[in-house]
C-alpha cells in the first residue's frame, strides 16, 4: 500500500485515477469548487488556494497525523509549485521545489533557458503593470504581459503601443491580473508563424518519448474558436527541430523523472521556446497520444509520481491524429451537436462532449474552456484539413446570451490550413 498525498484542482481525471487504485491510501489537498471530485470516505482538507503554500503545508502537517504520506502528486499547473515545495520540506522522492519552480515560474523558466543557452523570446520581470510603460524602450512595442505563474491563456495581454498600456492599466478588464498575488512579466511578441508542442516522458534523466504535433493555428489567436493540433510523422524535419529542443529544455531545467508539455513557437526568428510543464498537455493531447502510440500520459504520469517502472514500447508513425477541441461560447447551452453524432464522421476514433444543455460560461474565455475533445485519425497532411472541415460542419452549439435569443456561432474557424 502506497501512502500518497494529492495536491490538486481542475484535474478531474487524475482524482478520479487515484481514488479508483486499491493499492494507494489516498489523502487530498484541493480548493473548495473541487471538492466534489472526491468521494465522501476520501480524506481531503480543503484550502483556499492550493497556490498559497504556507496553507499546504499546514494542510499537509495535518494530514500526516493521519497518513505519512511517502509520495506526492502534483497533476494540475496550479499545483506543480506546491507539490514540490512539500517534496522538499518533508525531504520526499520527486521533483523538488527547485525545479517545480522553473517549471511553473515563466520568469525563471526563461532565466534558466536563456543561461543554457537555448532560443527564447526576449523578456523582463514586471513589479507592476505600468512598469512596462519603461520596459516598452528596450523589447519594443507591441509586447505580451502575463502574470508569471498559471495555465492557459487566461491573464495574457497582448499591448499595442504605450498608449494602449495607460489604458489598460485603469480598467476593468486587467483587474484581476493587476490583483493577482503573483509577479507579472513582459516579453516580446513573436510573428509566429507556427505553434507546435511535444508531449515527452523523462526517466532516470533520459528522455524515453517525445512526440511532436503541430496546432492548427497559434493558441492565442485561437480562444474563443477552434484550438486542436495534429501529431507530425516520427521522420518529419520539424519533428526532430521541436524534439531536440524539448531534450535540451529538460536537461537545462533539470527534470529526472516526470511527464512532459513543450510548447514551441516558429518565427522568423527561428524556432523560439515558449513555454514547459511538467504535467499531461491539456484539451485532448492526451487522448491524441494515447491513440496514436498506446501510451497513456496520465497513467505514465501517476506511476512516475509514485516511484513506480515505466515501460514505453512504440512504434514509428507516419500518418496523422488530430485532437479536435469543440468550441465553448460565452452563455447558456440551448442545444449541442452529441458525441454519437461526431462518432459517425469519418476517421473519428473517440468523442467526448462534455458540456450539456444548460450549462452556463461566463467571459472571459480563454484555452481552458471547450465543450469537448474529437480525436481522428488522418493518413496525410491534406487529410487532417479534410477531417477538421468535417468536424466543422457537423458540430453545433447554440446559446443564449442574457435572456436573448439563441445564436449559433461558426465551428468552422479551426484554419488548419
Amino acid at each position: 500500500m502506497k501512502n500518497v498525498l494529492l495536491i490538486n484542482s481542475n484535474r478531474e481525471i487524475a482524482a478520479r485515477m487515484l481514488q479508483d487504485r486499491k493499492d494507494v491510501r489516498l489523502s487530498v489537498i484541493t480548493p473548495p469548487k473541487h471538492r466534489d471530485y472526491y468521494d465522501d470516505d476520501t480524506d481531503v482538507e480543503v484550502v483556499d488556494s492550493i497556490a498559497d503554500l504556507t496553507q499546504v503545508r499546514l494542510a499537509a502537517l495535518r494530514i500526516r497525523e493521519r497518513n505519512p504520506f511517502e509520495y506526492v502528486v502534483s497533476p494540475a499547473e496550479w499545483s506543480i509549485q506546491a507539490g514540490g515545495y512539500i517534496r522538499s520540506y518533508f525531504g520526499l522522492p520527486g521533483v523538488d521545489y527547485k525545479v517545480a519552480n522553473a517549471f511553473s515560474n515563466k520568469y525563471v523558466m526563461k532565466q534558466e533557458l536563456a543561461a543554457a543557452g537555448l532560443p527564447v523570446a526576449r523578456f523582463r520581470l514586471l513589479s507592476q503593470l505600468t512598469d512596462a510603460l519603461t520596459v516598452g524602450d528596450d523589447l519594443g512595442w507591441p509586447m505580451v504581459i502575463k502574470r508569471a505563474c498559471g495555465g492557459g491563456s487566461g491573464y495574457v495581454l497582448a499591448v499595442h503601443d504605450a498608449d494602449h498600456l495607460r489604458s489598460l492599466a485603469t480598467d476593468n478588464s486587467t483587474a484581476r491580473l493587476r490583483a493577482a498575488p503573483f509577479p507579472m512579466m513582459a516579453e516580446e511578441l513573436i510573428d509566429i508563424e507556427a505553434e507546435f508542442h511535444c508531449d515527452g516522458v523523462v526517466r532516470d534523466g533520459k528522455v524515453r518519448f517525445a512526440p511532436v504535433s503541430r496546432y492548427f493555428k497559434p493558441v492565442l489567436r485561437s480562444v474563443g474558436g477552434v484550438i486542436g493540433s495534429y501529431s507530425l510523422p516520427d521522420d518529419h524535419p520539424e519533428t526532430r527541430v521541436v524534439s531536440d529542443l524539448h531534450d535540451r529544455v529538460v536537461a537545462a531545467l533539470g527534470l529526472t523523472d516526470g511527464v512532459t508539455h513543450l510548447e514551441v513557437f516558429k518565427s522568423s526568428h527561428g524556432y523560439l521556446i515558449g513555454e514547459i510543464a511538467c504535467r499531461p498537455g491539456g484539451g485532448g493531447i492526451p487522448e491524441q497520444v494515447q491513440h496514436q502510440y498506446g501510451v497513456d500520459l496520465w497513467s505514465v504520469f501517476l506511476d512516475v509520481s509514485m516511484g513506480e517502472t515505466v515501460d514505453i514500447n512504440t512504434s514509428p508513425r507516419s500518418d496523422h491524429m488530430i485532437q479536435y477541441m469543440l468550441p465553448r461560447p460565452a452563455g447558456t447551452v440551448t442545444a449541442i451537436t452529441p458525441a454519437e453524432s461526431l462518432l459517425s464522421v469519418p476517421g473519428v476514433v473517440y468523442a467526448d462532449v462534455k458540456t450539456k444543455v444548460g450549462d452556463l460560461v461566463g467571459g472571459p474565455l480563454d484555452s481552458s474552456i471547450y465543450a469537448g475533445v474529437v480525436v481522428m485519425r488522418a493518413e496525410s497532411e491534406a487529410q487532417v484539413h479534410e477531417r477538421v472541415a468535417q468536424i466543422d460542419a457537423r458540430f453545433r452549439v447554440e446559446v443564449a446570451k442574457d435572456g436573448k435569443r439563441p445564436t449559433t456561432p461558426a465551428a468552422g474557424t479551426s484554419e488548419s490550413a
